[in-house]
């Protein structure tokens, strides 16, 4: 990671953009919920302190991984909101980390508004030394959210707020080093105290049967790519039941296993659509290599998906 300062702040209406604008992540998103996307972002930071907050206008789909050597930290900024992340269920009252190097997935929904803090260990560490504190990875013991103290919590979502106004309306002080110093004290303080101070690790739910042929089911799917996949082949291959995938689906995705398929094939296309040269590739030849054989229908899914025609995609981003 470049010692240098950076600072984006930006309104992105593709998903694709977003996840490229998401400085030192490894992001992967896939749209679930039709409609057009709309999202913001805000990133600053150098290699010692990144601050980001992030907001998502649809259910997303989210894999990939956060900055690399860093543990990264999220809070939801409405406390009623949630996300289903890393095999937990993540309410807006908790704070959660990612490990460093972690895999990142989750399923976010079109509230989605979350801080994300990223610091080294380091840092961490020499914080937690003075205050007389085992080293951070002894800390948290290896739990990924935790239950903080509602007040301090809510202080620290003001803290990220005020952070937040003041860097978007003094830019200038991007480039100060002695305040970025500053506010990767602050922000390590804050966190090591919120953790230290009565904070419950909230213990990873044991998978259950549905859990497993989902996870199974998806797999599945990713693996084969762009193949039409129908709902016997995808039960036998997972040695699970009809009734079984369509609760699992239905319950994480809000989606049939079929309507995810689907998606799954479409989010495919618009990759391929959004790298391809209109002048020497066409939609019909991309839908097809992506399993779609009619494209009328291709084109009335695709556009009931993503607002937009394949076609304008195409051009678009070429």
């Amino acid at each position: 990671m470049s010692d240098q300062t950076f600072f984006l702040h930006q309104h992105i209406s593709d998903f694709e953009a977003f996840c490229t604008s998401a400085l030192n992540w490894d992001l992967d998103y896939r749209q679930l919920e039709c409609g057009p996307f709309s999202s913001e972002i805000l990133t600053f930071g150098n290699n010692r302190v990144i601050f980001s907050r992030g907001k998502l206008g649809r259910r997303m789909l989210q894999r990939g991984g956060s900055p690399q050597g860093m543990f990264t930290f999220g809070l939801l900024v409405d406390p009623q909101t949630g996300i289903y992340w890393r095999n937990n269920d993540v309410s807006g009252k908790q704070l959660f980390i990612f490990p460093p190097d972690g895999e990142l997935f989750s399923v976010t929904q079109s509230d989605f508004d979350v801080f994300v803090i990223s610091l080294t260990e380091r840092t961490l560490d020499q914080v937690c030394a003075s205050f007389e504190l085992p080293e951070f990875r002894a800390l948290i013991k290896g739990h990924e959210v935790f239950q903080c103290d509602p007040q301090m919590l809510t202080s620290f979502k003001k803290f990220l707020l005020r952070t937040e106004l003041e860097y978007t309306t003094v830019q200038q002080s991007i480039n100060n080093s002695m305040q970025f110093t500053q506010l990767e004290n602050e922000l390590s303080e804050q966190i090591v105290r919120l953790l230290a101070d009565n904070a419950l690790p909230i213990s990873q739910k044991q998978p259950r049967k549905r859990d497993h042929a989902l996870l199974a089911a998806v797999t599945y799917i990713h693996e084969l790519g762009n193949n039409v996949i129908t709902m016997p082949h995808l039960c036998d291959a997972c040695n699970v039941s009809q009734r079984t995938l369509e609760y699992a689906f239905r319950e994480r995705y809000g989606l049939t296993p079929k309507e995810y398929t689907l998606i799954h094939r479409l989010n495919n296309a618009r990759k391929h659509l959004r790298t391809a040269d209109p002048d020497k590739e066409k939609v019909s030849v991309i839908a097809r290599q992506h399993g779609f054989w009619h494209m009328g229908q291709f084109s009335s899914n695709y556009r009931k998906l993503f607002a937009e025609l394949p076609s304008h995609t195409l051009k678009q981003y070429c």
